[in-house]
């Protein structure tokens, strides 16, 4: 902690988090741990404000020591050591290629139940994996999941007509 303590200042209070990196007074875990901590604030804020919900902080910090350690194991060890680990199946890649001179679109449509707000983005990519366009949109509230979700699939529809998009994968 800061001698007196954190302050309104968000400027201050990063860059105290920041040269705690650098005190070698510290144990490198838990100076390693700063970004994971500081990422795992940034999202738990998001899940508060967005969805209304209240998660575990000691599961945040456990988990931000979790994801440093395998980071620095990671960033430590011998390139072909790193190119040989064996992936789980469950962590495969779950975007796989189109097929040449076709496009492939990803949707994601997220609809919370006790406001009915619901949004949804989508993404173009070619056959290389890069992002030729992309969209988000908020809707009008919908009632449950599905017609979230049937809205936000006519929504990019309409979205790749516009675009005059019509070798593509969905």
């Amino acid at each position: 902690m800061p001698t007196h303590g954190f302050t309104p200042s968000i400027t201050d209070n990063l860059d105290f988090v920041f040269n705690l990196m650098s005190n070698d007074g510290l144990s490198l875990s838990l100076r390693m741990a700063n970004p994971w901590l500081l990422w795992g604030i940034w999202k738990h804020r998001n899940t508060t404000v967005l969805a209304g919900t209240q998660g575990d902080l000691n599961a945040l910090i456990a988990h931000a020591f979790e994801e440093s350690k395998v980071w620095n194991k990671l960033r430590t060890m011998p390139t072909q050591s790193v190119t040989r680990l064996s992936l789980n199946p469950r962590c495969a890649v779950r975007w796989t290629k189109p097929p040449l001179d076709t496009l492939k679109c990803n949707i994601h449509v997220s609809w919370l139940n006790d406001v009915h707000i619901c949004g949804g983005a989508w993404i173009v990519r070619n056959h290389h994996g890069d992002a030729a366009f992309h969209a988000r949109e908020m809707f009008l509230p919908a009632s449950n999941r599905i017609a979230a979700e049937l809205r936000g699939v006519l929504w990019v529809l309409h979205s790749l007509r516009d675009l005059h998009l019509d070798n593509i994968e969905i």
